[in-house]
């Protein structure tokens, strides 16, 4: 190195000592070039192509202006090159900390979160059991295509560990569902609109996949047995997404089938068909949320008298005391069936200040109790406390006219209102309007019926204590859907087990 090189690095180190930077955590420039500089790089500008390798180096941009005084003693700025290179090491912890914002940013920090959650309920019960559960979780994240820092970015696992799953992954696949390289089509038949876009969309966030799955949207009212094509396509399928009631049609000719995820919470349009050799998942975890607003609604709108509202309004009346409510704490919501749709109503009626009661078939290990709510498997225990019934039960055998006859007479004493988003053949209609004439319940808010549409000589439709609703509780959404389906997409192509499994014979 010349003098005049030696006198301007001598410069330059003053300059990083000045700004905090050590000497030895920089790479020394290459004596063989006589201290070339290396060039300024900005990784916006790389093509980068394995982004494990990217986590190895971060790029500091260190052209800086030196203060130069001049003769009338303004400064002057002056653009020097950087006398270092512009990479320097990521600490491990930053490089974790990027790999995680990048999983962030492919999978929404909702989904995340959520990861993060399970993995913690599992690593703090410490079971053997549950430690096996953990790896299923990481192997699946390994099959979404994360790679082992990422992984290590959101839950925090250790490197050996890690280590020692991917290289079993590598080794030793699992034979699952599927054991082919070959591609996988998914016909993607429903009415919900936009769907096979949007699982296409949060596909794209896993190219490796992407390559091994095509997804082939199907309008229900096309499908024609005469399309040659298309039987074929169906025929050679071993994996369905779509509404119920649109694929019972096709199953006879899905003879390859697996695995079919319904694109609706119920699927009663499917337990009566003959073929059951494959696995059916329901469109659980989502509609909670869409149903407990559904529900508070119509309790606050009857608690608050909004309808007497809009009656006063057209009169041109202004009548304060008819518009007088009960005190919440006052107020009971008995909930028919504590599944996950149940415990949702419960939690955000519980959360509005009123009282719940829940009846569940086993209440061994019931969630309820975590949020102070009372759950019983009596079923004239819930009725006989309710100023509201919620029925959210499914259509079983057990459950078909479970509130027929003479059922109600133990909500005479409160006169409950009866909400029914569940099923509609949980009462008869003559049963229901029976309970109307014996003062048994004071009013209806039905959304399901035991046939739909409502047949238009219905007497349910002129009742002045009922309200109708088209089964709008709670619509299937593209984006939830699209969730569900990914979720268990993952969990088959690992051969684990799906999430919302339907058993055949209880029917839900």
């Amino acid at each position: 190195m010349d003098e005049a090189k030696a006198d301007e690095y001598a410069a330059q180190r003053r300059l990083d000592e000045a700004h905090g930077l050590r000497d030895d955590s920089l790479m020394h420039l290459s004596s063989a070039d006589g201290g070339g500089h290396a060039e300024s790089a900005d990784h916006d500008g790389q093509n980068v192509e394995d982004m494990e390798e990217f986590d190895e180096m971060e790029f500091v941009e260190l052209n800086r202006k030196i203060a130069k005084h001049t003769k009338g003693g303004e400064k002057m700025g002056k653009v020097m090159k950087p006398l270092r290179p512009s990479k320097c090491p990521l600490t491990s912890e930053m490089k974790t900390t990027r790999a995680a914002s990048r999983v962030i940013e492919r999978l929404g920090i909702e989904r995340v979160q959520e990861i993060q959650t399970e993995y913690a309920a599992l690593k703090s019960k410490f079971g053997e059991h549950e430690y096996e559960k953990a790896n299923t979780m990481i192997r699946n994240l390994m099959a979404m295509g994360l790679s082992q820092i990422e992984i290590r970015g959101i839950l925090g696992v250790g490197g050996y560990r890690l280590q020692r799953l991917y290289s079993a992954q590598l080794t030793k696949p699992h034979e699952g569902h599927y054991i082919s390289d070959a591609t996988i089509h998914v016909p993607v038949i429903s009415t919900i609109p936009n769907l096979c876009d949007i699982v296409l969309k949060k596909m794209s966030s896993f190219p490796q996949l992407l390559e091994r799955i095509t997804f082939t949207p199907i309008n229900p009212s096309e499908i024609d047995p005469q399309d040659t094509m298309l039987m074929k396509l169906l025929e050679d399928s071993q994996v369905l997404l779509g509404d119920p009631k649109a694929c019972l049609k096709v199953l006879p000719v899905a003879r390859n089938l697996k695995w079919m995820q319904s694109t609706f919470a119920g699927v009663d349009a499917l337990l009566h068909q003959e073929k059951r050799n494959f696995a059916l998942t329901r469109a659980g975890g989502i509609m909670g949320v869409h149903m407990a607003q559904y529900v508070l609604g119509w309790i606050i709108a009857k608690e608050r008298h909004f309808m007497h509202a809009v009656q006063f309004q057209a009169k041109r009346e202004f009548r304060p005391l008819e518009m007088r409510y009960r005190h919440f704490k006052e107020v009971t919501v008995g909930i028919l069936g504590f599944g996950d749709i149940g415990m949702a109503i419960g939690k955000l009626v519980f959360n509005a200040g009123f009282r719940v009661v829940g009846l569940k078939r086993d209440i061994a290990h019931h969630a309820g109790i975590d949020c102070g709510i009372d759950v019983s498997e009596n079923l004239e225990y819930v009725l006989s406390r309710a100023d509201y019934v919620i029925n959210v039960l499914p259509s079983t055998q057990a459950t078909r006219h479970c509130l027929s006859g003479d059922v109600l007479r133990v909500c005479a004493k409160k006169k409950a209102c009866f909400i029914n988003v569940g099923r509609g053949d949980v009462i008869d209609e003559a049963s229901l309007v029976n309970a109307f004439k014996r003062k048994w319940l004071s009013s209806a808010v039905l959304d399901v019926f035991a046939v739909e549409p409502l047949p238009i000589d219905s007497v349910l439709w002129t009742h002045p204590l009922v309200t109708i609703t088209p089964h709008v509780a709670a619509l299937s959404m593209a984006e939830d859907v699209a969730d569900v389906f990914l979720k268990n997409l993952w969990l088959y192509l690992s051969n684990s087990t799906l999430s919302y499994l339907v058993e055949w014979e209880r029917g839900y």
